[in-house]
Order: C-alpha cells, then structure tokens, then sequence
C-alpha cells in the first residue's frame, strides 16, 4: 500500500506545483478511490461466506506466507525508503522536465549562462551540454542516465 502512495504523493506534488487547480481533483479521485478500496476489501475479507464449500478452504500454506511476508517487507521498504530510487531517476526526470518546459524570454536571451540547479548542483543544463563541442558522448550518455 506504501509504493502506490508514495508515487500518487510525488505525482500530486509535482502537479500541484504546476496547477493547484488540477491536483486538488487528482486529490479527490485518491481520497474517492481509497474510501472504494477500504469498501471493497471490507466486504470482501470480512463479509458473509455465500457458500458452504468455502467454509472448508485451507489457510495459507507456508510456503505462500513467505511470500506474502517478503512482498510485504520488499513494498514497505519502497514506501519508507523512495528517496533510494527517487535519488537515482533525478538527473533523467530533470532531463524531461528540461525538454517539456518551454523557454522562456531571459533563457532566450543569455544562451550560454549555466545556471546552477537546486536539485543536482553537480549537473550540466540542457543549453550547457549542446554548446559545449568538447564533451564526450560517453559522459552525456552516462549523466542522462543518472549514473553519473
């Protein structure tokens, strides 16, 4: 349950710091969806049981606790731990968010200025990477990648 939060929060972060308006009903559709899920898995697990063969339905066999008990660990982990994968996909998110944004008129202005970011103090803008003629492919290719 953790992972899917976690990726609805950045999701709904990142629109509401480009239109509150829009992330205030993505908002509401998680809150509706959650109440939904909550709804459904209430009467699902907690309901009356319809049918007398179900009542003789074996529990979980060991071997599908382990499993259960280590998707669990591994989905928790992703849910406290996001910023271990968040971390490594930066430099490629900020990348797009690069290409998608447009221009604006005092970037157009003053080209070759390199700005330093706030997110990776040690990475090259867009602008900086297509007039610089020395950089090798090798290094432009492993920083868009985040490997770097």
């Amino acid at each position: 349950m953790l992972n899917g939060f976690v990726g609805e929060y950045l999701v709904l972060l990142g629109t509401y710091q480009r239109h509150w308006g829009w992330a205030s009903w993505a908002a509401l559709g998680v809150i509706l969806s959650a109440c939904y899920l909550l709804w459904s898995y209430q009467r699902v697990f907690f309901g009356e049981i319809t049918r007398e063969k179900n009542r003789t339905l074996p529990d979980a066999s060991a071997r599908e606790k382990w499993i259960l008990v280590t998707m669990a660990v591994v989905t928790l982990w992703m849910g406290i731990g996001s910023t271990f994968i968040t971390t490594r996909t930066a430099a490629a998110a900020q990348d797009v968010i690069d290409q998608v944004e447009p221009q604006r008129p005092y970037e157009a202005m003053a080209p070759n200025v390199i700005t330093p970011s706030v997110i990776m103090p040690n990475r090259i803008p867009p602008q900086a990477k297509r007039n610089s003629a020395n950089a090798s492919p090798k290094v432009m290719t492993t920083e868009r990648l985040g490997l770097r």
